[in-house]
C-alpha cells in the first residue's frame, strides 16, 4: 500500500474530506481524532492489519504513525 492510499484509507475511516491529511499532521489537532473515530479505524484496519489494537492507535500522536502501523512487517 502507497503512502497516498494510506492517507486515503485514513481519510475514509475518519471521515475527512479526501487529501487533507499529511504525514506530518498532529492527531490532536484533528477535530475527527476522537475514540469513536480510533474504534472505527481498528475495525476498519483489523481487515488488512489484524494485529493493529486499539492502544496501538491510541499512542499514535501524527497520521505518518498510523501510517507506519499500516506497514508490512508490523
Amino acid at each position: 500500500m502507497t503512502t497516498k492510499e494510506k492517507l486515503e484509507f485514513i481519510e475514509e475511516a475518519l471521515r475527512v474530506k479526501r487529501n487533507t491529511l499529511t504525514e506530518d499532521m498532529e492527531l490532536s489537532n484533528l477535530r475527527a481524532w476522537d475514540s469513536l473515530a480510533i474504534l472505527n479505524l481498528q475495525v476498519m484496519l483489523s481487515a488488512i492489519k489484524p494485529n493493529v489494537q486499539f492502544d496501538d492507535l491510541v499512542r499514535c500522536d501524527t497520521v505518518g504513525e498510523i501510517c507506519e502501523l499500516m506497514e508490512d512487517d508490523n
